[in-house]
This record gives C-alpha cells, structure tokens and sequence, in this order.
C-alpha cells in the first residue's frame, strides 16, 4: 500500500519512528520500523527489561525492531553488553545504531546484530545559519574588535561552489564507503538540510532520513547536571527544553539536555524524499507521525 508524507506518493519507503518511552508503543500507527533508544544520552539508555517489553511488542505487531545507542563511557559497556546479547540471542537479525566508533566494535562482536552508523557520525555540515552565507545575504558590514581597537569588517562575496561543500560529507570518498560495507555497516542515518544533501553512495548502502528535528550537535555536557540544578540525571530534559532565537532566526534553535536541534520544514523532507536513494524515514516527534498523511 503507498503512504503519503507531504502529500507525497511514497513506495518502498519504510515508515519509522524513534522513542526512549513504553508509552508511546500504543500510539503507533502505519510504523514499519521502531528506533528504541536514545541517540545522544548514556543516561537514556533503555534497561534489559525495557527492551525485552518492547522487543516483544514489536514482535507481536509485526514492527521492525532496532536498538539506538548514543555514544557511551566505559561505566555504561555491561549495561549495553547486557542488551546486545539479548537481541543477538533472537532469530532475527537486529540493527542498531551506534554513535560513536568504540560501540562499533562492541556491536560488531555479535554475528546476530547489523551495525548502521548514526547521525553524529555522518559529518555533515548542519547549522541553517549557513543558509545565509551561501546566499550572501548576511550583514555586509559589522564592528569588531581587532588588536584592542574596533573596526569595520566588511563582509566577502562567498563562491557559488561553497555549497557543494556543505552538501557533501566524508561518506563521500571511496575508502570509506568501502571500508564500511567491508564491516558491514550498509546503512547510514542523515538529517535533513535546508540546502540538501548530495551523496555518491555505493548501491549497497541504505540511506535513512530524520524528521522533523535535525540534531546540529551534541556533547557530553549536560547543563542540568554540571551547573548543579540537580546532583544526577533525573531526566529534565524530558519535561523542558530551551529555545533561543525563535523571533530572530528562520530556524530556531532548540535545547533538549545536551543536544541542539532545529526543525526542518516540510519543503524540505519533499526535496530530500524525491531522492531515490532514501527508503526509510524516522519521525523523531510523535505529533509528526500521527499527522503525517496514509
């Protein structure tokens, strides 16, 4: 049966959405896939028995099951040990996401699991800001202060080819691309850009595309934490979030305890989904997934 994303005809195209909460399970409608994890947070890593309950309700629902891990310290290697032995230990062949190159190696020990790289490790080049530079549209002339004296800096005319750049990303070159599907890692996870993306990928790699919330970057620090508003994670950035420049900027910047994200449009998704090399879409927003047209 097609499926209809921004009103437009999607065939082959896996539907998938990304959560960290059992709550959400009974939401799920048209899902062919289910992200289980978090991305960008040790302290949101699911528990074995979480996993168990919906590994299980996948199973029961005919949903496609994959295990989203963020990058993670040696304090959390047992507990995801302990997780990729139990869906290494199913018929099924499981996914998942790793984030950074030292869970690789612990996910690439389990024949039963496919590794698939994750959004901070695609390098691209995120921050909409840049949209502007690219159609030299930023200030022409600004003050600043250079050797203790303040001085007019003008602006520079930015070359048309600078975009090409920002559309690329490393997974472009040969040798990467190969060593990745020598180690059978044959799906990349991307975010969506203002000004697309433009990849050469071998046809052996799957791509996937999130929407609406485009992560432009991450870190280990977290604010609720380290400025002392709480002695441990008690998960506030479940509750609030952050948004600066939201009657400033084209696209605002959104806070969610050690990520930043923006949130792209739907012009967007249309320009990226008309590409025939995406073939699943993970909504990373409920109220997304419910909205989008069937």
């Amino acid at each position: 049966m097609p499926k209809y994303v921004c009103g437009i005809k999607i065939t082959n195209m896996e539907i998938a959405f990304i959560t960290n909460k059992l709550q959400d399970l009974k939401k799920l409608k048209q899902t062919d896939v289910l992200y289980f994890g978090d991305e960008f947070c040790q302290n949101k890593i699911p528990n074995i028995k979480q996993t168990e309950h919906c590994y299980k309700f996948c199973t029961d629902n005919k949903i496609k099951f994959v295990l989203v891990l963020p990058f993670i310290t040696n304090a959390k290697v047992c507990p995801v040990n302990r997780l990729l032995n139990f869906l290494n230990s199913k018929k099924e062949k499981t996914e998942v996401v790793f984030n950074d190159w030292g869970t690789f190696t612990l996910v690439s020990q389990y024949k039963n699991l496919k590794p698939v790289l994750g959004r901070l490790l695609n390098k691209q080049r995120k921050d909409p800001i840049v949209q502007k530079i690219f159609e030299n549209k930023q200030p022409k002339m600004k003050i600043v202060t250079e050797k203790g004296k303040q001085v007019i800096a003008q602006a520079k005319q930015i070359p048309n080819t600078l975009i090409k750049y920002f559309q690329s990303s490393y997974l472009n070159v040969f040798e990467v691309q190969e060593f990745m599907i020598k180690n059978n890692i044959t799906r990349y996870e991307l975010d969506l850009l203002p000004w697309n993306t433009k990849l050469n990928i071998n046809k052996k790699i799957k791509l996937t595309v999130y929407y609406p919330y485009v992560n432009i970057s991450a870190t280990r620090y977290c604010g609720a934490i380290n400025l002392n508003y709480s002695s441990k994670c008690n998960k506030i950035c479940e509750k609030q979030n952050v948004i600066i420049g939201e009657k400033s900027l084209e696209y605002p910047y959104m806070i969610i305890g050690n990520a930043i994200f923006y949130k792209a449009t739907e012009t967007m998704l249309e320009k990226e989904l008309k590409s025939n090399k995406i073939n699943r879409i993970v909504f990373n927003d409920i109220n997304s997934l419910l909205g989008y047209k069937k």
